[in-house]
């Protein structure tokens, strides 16, 4: 299925990462967008939006690499959905210090090291020469230097303080083999990738140094390969990267770095949850030794991700609809964040009897079809309500596209909370107050149509505040009540502060259990206890199957409050 994915990079890096997973994507059919990590305050909301999935491969924000992961933190603060681990995780992995400090503690060998904070810090004796020096925070192996001696490490320290102000780990350097481990999320659990080795020419430091990962490849490299390992140390490798990634609180993908000691012992050195996702980097080399093609490896990250959010593509196109009502036809256009007028709505709009000339009152205006339908009866004017920005600017472009936007006043906020700048004289001026409100019950709040443990709480307050906002001759108060929520309690409450009450006409809508407890675990179960305690009026149809009333009342006759 087709999706929208954004790849967030730092522009200007000598990265081609994203250019690589760009075109991985657009092998697959995907649509995509590149965005530049410096610009994310102003994008990241347009992506959270336009995108199914976001690849985040920022390689430093601000020009630093302790930054990066503030990226992926906003983007997740706005809901867009990421390929690939948590902000906190990635946070985590880039700080050496205290990443290899989580392995250590879950059993899995580090070099041992210290944390440098300062220039003058007492250095322990068992931390012998040669040591490996690199800033806690930084990646792409900047800033990392090898020191053969006391003199060479405090000049190596002093310079990366200075540099990059940033505490310093050092570490004992691990000769022997150098390794990367490549994880993928997938559907039976973690699979870890065939091990690639580094090949360092002979009389290169055995280090991977920034010149060396900054360097153009081809395809055929010669400086690694797949690694040959006795069956032993494999699935010593194997089991540690699997602990790694569940201790680290990794997701969907990410490589180690490892070196494997003369004498056979397996040091984790680092977690890289951005691995560099060019053709002939370790993670693709991996896959294609597993099997896998470099489309086929960007369609396992994006797998991965589906399953974590539980969820389809949600391509937000914005939808558009004719609607032909009684009182004339209706063009919506129904964009993200913004709920869909269901069938009973609808059948609202066709009832509402608005007359021309009255004024009216839209709670909860949504799309705005209601505030519509009421001003193509003829309404003089129409105040149209909501807290939700996405619905009040959706009734403002739907009111323009059907040329009522003359007759329909917009006003954000709470039910009649929105109604305080009216004049005194105005209280009491609508003619028609309609409203469907939140109204579904459950014993906690759960999402968008959480209407309170019985499923009154906005109904009542829609209910209460009428009297004060309706004419009192002739006004009259619509609203459409599922039987789901305390029906009989609220025609009770009607009844005491108006003097006609009518449900006009009932219509039936089955559903499922699982439709509720979809919405929140157990909430299927608070719906059957409140029909037992007579609170919920739903019927079975068998084979887990029930429906409730869709009840439209009309009350009318306002008694004094």
């Amino acid at each position: 299925m087709r999706m929208r994915v954004a790849v967030v990079h730092t522009a200007g890096s000598s990265c081609r990462c994203a250019e690589s997973v760009a075109a991985g994507l657009r092998a697959l059919g995907h649509e995509m967008r590149f965005v530049d990590s410096e610009a994310i305050e102003a994008e990241v909301r347009g992506i959270a939006e336009w995108c199914d999935l976001v690849f985040d491969h920022t390689d430093t924000y601000r020009g630093s690499g302790l930054m990066r992961s503030f990226v992926r933190l906003l983007l997740e603060s706005q809901g867009a959905r990421i390929v690939g681990s948590g902000a906190g995780a990635c946070m985590l992995a880039d700080n050496k210090i205290a990443a290899r400090t989580r392995l250590a503690d879950a059993g899995i060998p580090v070099p041992p090291g210290i944390a440098v904070t300062s220039r003058n810090q007492e250095w322990p004796e068992w931390l012998r020469t040669p040591v490996v020096l690199k800033p806690a925070f930084e990646h792409m192996s900047r800033g990392l230097c090898l020191a053969g001696n006391m003199a060479g490490i405090r000049d190596g320290i002093a310079a990366l303080l200075d540099r990059y102000g940033q505490p310093v780990l050092a570490e004992t350097y691990i000769p022997g083999r150098e390794l990367a481990v490549s994880v993928l999320e997938e559907d039976d659990g973690l699979n870890v990738l065939p091990p690639l080795e580094w090949r360092m020419q002979p009389g290169e430091p055995n280090l991977l140094t920034k010149a060396f990962k900054e360097s153009e490849v081809e395809e055929g490299r010669e400086d690694a390969s797949r690694a040959s390992l006795p069956a032993g140390l494999a699935a010593d490798l194997e089991g540690f990267s699997r602990l790694a990634f569940r201790t680290l609180g990794l997701r969907d993908y990410a490589r180690f770095d490892v070196r494997l000691s003369p004498g056979g012992t397996l040091y984790f050195l680092e977690a890289n949850t951005t691995p560099s996702f060019e053709p002939q980097e370790a993670l693709a080399l991996s896959a294609r030794w597993a099997g896998m093609d470099y489309p086929v490896l960007v369609a396992a990250m994006l797998s991965a991700a589906q399953r974590r959010y539980g969820c389809a593509p949600l391509i937000r196109e914005e939808e558009k609809k004719r609607l032909i009502l009684p009182a004339g036809p209706v063009d919506l256009r129904i964009s993200a964040g913004v709920h869909r007028p269901p069938a009973s709505t609808l059948e609202l709009a066709g009832l509402l009897d608005v007359r021309a000339g009255e004024d009216a009152l839209d709670l909860g205006c949504g799309t705005g079809i209601l505030a519509i339908a009421m001003t193509k009866r003829g309404a003089r004017r129409v105040v149209a309500v909501d807290i939700r920005s996405e619905a009040l600017e959706a009734t403002r472009r739907n009111a323009a596209a059907n040329g009522v936007a003359d007759r329909i006043e917009i006003r954000a906020g709470a039910w009649y909370e929105a109604l305080n700048g009216l004049s005194p004289e105005d209280a009491g001026r609508f003619d028609v107050i309609a409203a469907t409100p939140p109204q579904t019950a459950g014993p906690r709040p759960f999402g968008p149509r959480y209407g309170g443990p019985d499923g009154l709480k906005h109904l009542t307050a829609v209910l209460e505040g009428a009297p004060f906002f309706l004419k009192r001759a002739g006004g009259r108060l619509w609203l459409m009540v599922v039987s789901l929520a305390d029906s009989s309690e609220l025609l009770c409450r009607l009844r005491g502060r108006f003097r006609h009450v009518a449900v006009v006409r009932e219509t039936e809508r089955p559903f499922t259990g699982s439709e509720y407890d979809g919405m929140e675990a157990g909430l299927m179960d608070h719906l059957l206890e409140l029909r037992a305690s007579g609170r919920s009026d739903f019927r079975d149809a068998g084979a887990g199957k029930y429906v409730f009333r869709n009840l439209f009342i009309r009350a009318g006759g306002v008694k004094r409050p």
